[in-house]
Formats: structure tokens, C-alpha cells, sequence
């Protein structure tokens, strides 16, 4: 009879038991949902890419692309001198907007009012050099391409 009480108790625990152990079927949508909320767009897995930066390892890939607008910015700034009346020492951040095609603008940011008064047309000149920019190939996260938005310090040192 112990036995007996013994193949009881077991089959009851059994059959109460199976509500843990019942596999749920999760909608996909629900998961798609969940794993984007989850993610956080304000990092990217992957930097925007120049392809002079392709052979670069992953984790100079972000200083590659940032040093390549740095120095054609530089170089077509100093292939359009400017001329000034007064010494200028500021740093200004110039934002980028990097879309998910490739294309980088320059979004709307103000100057100091010295700047603005002794190089008014700096905006314009750092517009050209934006658009003269080699093509480059978008920031990815979980490899889907995204929008990103840099913002690029230039130290102004005019005389």
C-alpha cells in the first residue's frame, strides 16, 4: 500500500506540476517589440564608413571616419583663406547629420557673435566642404542601417 500512495501522490503532482512546465508560444510581433524597445539607438554597432577607412580595425573605425571630415574640412578651409580684423581663439562643435542613405548634412547650429561678425559667411564655406565629403556608407545597428547625428569640434585660430 505504500507503494500504491507512493504511484498516487506522483500522478497528482504530475498533473498539478504541468502548468510549469507548458512551453508558451510567443506572438513574433510581441518579440520584435520587445527586443526593439530593448535596444538602444543611441549607440550604433558600427560608425559611419569612408571607404579609405575599410581596412581599419573595428575599433578604429569611429576615429577614422571622424579624423577624415577633420582633415578635408581643414584642407578645404585652408584652400579658401579667410581674412580677419581682430584674433580669433574659439571652438565651435559642428553637427552632422549622417543619414541612413549616406548622405551628411550639416544641421542648423549658431555662431559666436565674433565669429559671425569677422567670418559671416563660415556656415556657407563649412557647408561646401560638407558637401565636397567622399561618399560614405551609414552608422548600422544590429545591421539595419540608421541615422546618426555627430557633432564635430573645429578650433577656430584666426589672425
Amino acid at each position: 500500500m505504500n507503494v500504491k500512495n507512493w504511484y498516487i501522490g506522483f500522478l497528482v503532482f504530475t498533473l498539478f506540476s504541468c502548468d510549469n512546465f507548458v512551453l508558451k508560444k510567443e506572438n513574433k510581433k510581441d518579440i520584435i517589440k520587445e527586443s526593439l524597445e530593448k535596444l538602444n539607438w543611441n549607440e550604433v554597432e558600427q560608425p559611419p564608413l569612408f571607404d579609405l577607412c575599410k581596412e581599419k580595425s573595428t575599433e578604429e573605425l569611429e576615429s577614422c571616419f571622424q579624423q577624415t571630415i577633420t582633415q578635408h574640412i581643414y584642407t578645404y578651409l585652408t584652400e579658401h583663406p579667410v581674412t580677419v580684423k581682430e584674433t580669433i581663439k574659439d571652438t565651435i562643435w559642428i553637427p552632422l547629420l549622417i543619414t541612413k542613405d549616406g548622405k551628411i548634412t550639416l544641421e542648423d547650429f549658431s555662431l559666436p557673435s565674433k565669429i559671425l561678425e569677422q567670418i559671416p559667411d563660415l556656415k556657407d564655406t563649412l557647408k561646401k566642404s560638407i558637401t565636397s565629403l567622399p561618399n560614405v556608407k551609414p552608422a548600422h545597428t544590429r545591421s539595419t542601417p540608421v541615422t546618426t547625428l555627430y557633432k564635430l569640434p573645429l578650433v577656430i585660430h584666426a589672425e
